[in-house]
C-alpha cells in the first residue's frame, strides 16, 4: 500500500476513471443510500405529524422557546419550516450538502484505491547454466566463412552468433572459458547478459595462444563452473567450439569424460570450419589452412550425452544454438506483474470536512441574516 497518494490535481484527473478503482470495503457504499431513505422517512413523518395535530414538526419546535433544554439553533432553523419559495430553496441546498457528507464519508469508508504498475522487477531466478569452452587458437583466424557476402573469420562469425543467442535468453546464467596454449576462465557464471555480451567482444585468436594444446583444461575449468548451481537451476549444459584436435591435449580428453559423466552435464560440440581435406594446401594470411577434424568432437558429445554439430556459416551456427536450447530447455516462471495500491480515502474525508465547514458556516450565516430581519 503507497502512503504518498496522489496529487490534488492528478486526483481530480483520475476521477472520470472511478470504475478502474477497487473498493476494499464495498459494502459501506449502502450508507449513501440511507440519504434519502431518511429524507423521506423524515418527510413521512412531518406530514403524520402534520395531520393530526394540524402543525408540522417544526412548528411544534420553534414554539418550545420556553424550554430551557431547547438548542439554541433551532431559533435560526425556524425560517426553514416557513412555507415560502426562498425557505424552501435554501432548505434544499443544505440538504444537498448534508447527502453530500454523507455520500462521501460512505466512499471513503469502502476504502477505494488505485492501483498503479510497478516498474518490472530485475530477473533474479535462473533455471540453467551454460557455460560456452571457445577455442582461441591461431586457426580461429583463418576466414573460411561468410557474413553478408564477406569473408569472415571463424572467430568473427562464433562472436556475432553468441551475442545474438546471449541477448535473447533470460533465466540464464552465461559462462566463458578460452583456451589455446593455455586455459582461463574469461567470465564466470553470471545472470547479466550486458556483461556477457561486452566480454565476448574480447575474444580473438591468440587470447590464450597459438595451439591448441589446452582443451581438457578448458573442459575442465568450464565443468568445475557447472558445480557452482543455484536453488532454482535446472539444467546444467557445457557447449564446446572447437575446429578439433591439431595437438594432443595435456590433460587427457578422457578425465574431462569421467568428470562430466559424474556431474551428469552434457557436453555439447560445435564444430567450426570446413571439413574438406582438399582444403589443406590453402594459405589464408601465412598460415596453413587446418579443416575441420571431428573425430575428438563426436566422442566427446557421444560420451556425456549431448550433441555433436558441424556448422556451414553464421545461419547453421544460429540454428545448432536454438537447437540446443531447444534441447536443453528449462520451465522459466513468468514473474508476476506487480502492482502498487494508493489509498484514496483521505481525498474523499477531505472534501467531506470542507462540505461540512461551508454547510456550517451557510447555516450561521443565514441565522444572523434571520435574526437581522427580526431585529427589524
Amino acid at each position: 500500500m503507497v502512503n504518498g497518494g496522489l496529487s490534488w490535481q492528478v486526483f481530480w484527473q483520475e476521477l472520470p476513471n472511478w470504475p478502474s478503482w477497487v473498493f476494499e470495503h464495498p459494502a459501506a457504499m449502502a450508507l449513501i443510500g440511507l440519504a434519502p431513505l431518511l429524507t423521506l422517512l423524515f418527510w413521512g413523518v412531518s406530514k403524520t405529524v402534520k395531520r393530526f395535530t394540524g402543525r408540522s414538526d417544526w412548528d411544534s419546535a420553534a414554539e418550545m422557546k420556553s424550554m430551557s433544554f431547547r438548542h439554541p439553533l433551532i431559533d435560526r432553523m425556524h425560517w426553514i419550516a416557513q412555507p415560502q419559495a426562498k425557505s424552501s430553496f435554501w432548505r434544499w441546498i443544505l440538504q444537498g450538502l448534508r447527502w453530500s457528507i454523507l455520500a462521501l464519508l460512505a466512499i471513503a469508508l469502502a476504502s477505494p484505491v488505485k492501483e498503479v504498475p510497478l516498474p518490472p522487477e530485475p530477473q533474479t531466478k535462473t533455471v540453467r547454466d551454460l557455460v560456452f569452452v571457445v577455442e582461441t587458437s591461431a586457426s580461429f583466424l583463418l576466414p573460411d566463412y561468410q557474413m553478408n557476402g564477406q569473408p569472415t573469420t571463424r572467430m568473427d562469425v562464433v562472436k556475432s552468433v553468441l551475442d545474438q543467442f546471449v541477448s535473447g535468453l533470460q533465466g540464464n546464467r552465461f559462462s566463458f572459458i578460452v583456451y589455446a596454449e593455455n586455459a582461463f576462465t574469461l567470465m564466470p557464471l553470471t545472470t547479466d547478459a550486458v556483461t556477457a555480451r561486452l566480454m565476448l567482444k574480447r575474444l580473438r585468436p591468440y587470447l590464450a595462444g597459438r595451439t591448441d594444446e589446452a582443451a581438457g583444461e578448458a573442459l575442465g575449468l568450464g565443468l568445475q563452473q557447472t558445480e557452482k548451481s543455484t536453488k532454482t537451476t535446472q539444467k546444467r549444459v557445457v557447449i564446446f567450439i572447437s575446429d578439433g584436435q591439431s595437438r594432443a591435449s595435456r590433460v587427457p580428453l578422457e578425465d574431462a569424460v569421467t568428470y562430466a559423466q559424474g556431474l551428469n552435464v552434457p557436453i555439447y560440440t560445435i564444430g567450426i570450419g570446413a571439413g574438406s581435406k582438399q582444403a589443406d594446401k590453402r594459405v589464408f594470411t601465412g598460415l596453413l589452412y587446418q579443416p575441420l577434424k571431428s573425430g575428438m568432437l563426436r566422442h566427446l558429445a557421444a560420451e556425456t550425452g549431448g550433441r555433436y554439430y558441424q556448422v556451414n556459416g553464421e545461419a547453421s551456427l544460429q540454428k545448432v544454438l536454438q537447437a540446443i536450447d531447444q534441447t536443453e530447455g528449462a520451465q522459466l516462471e513468468t514473474p508476476q506483474k506487480k502492482t502498487a495500491k494508493i489509498e484514496l480515502y483521505p481525498y474523499f474525508v477531505a472534501l467531506a470536512l470542507m462540505i461540512f465547514v461551508l454547510y456550517f458556516s451557510l447555516v450561521q450565516l443565514l441565522a444572523r441574516r434571520l435574526q437581522t430581519e427580526e431585529a427589524a
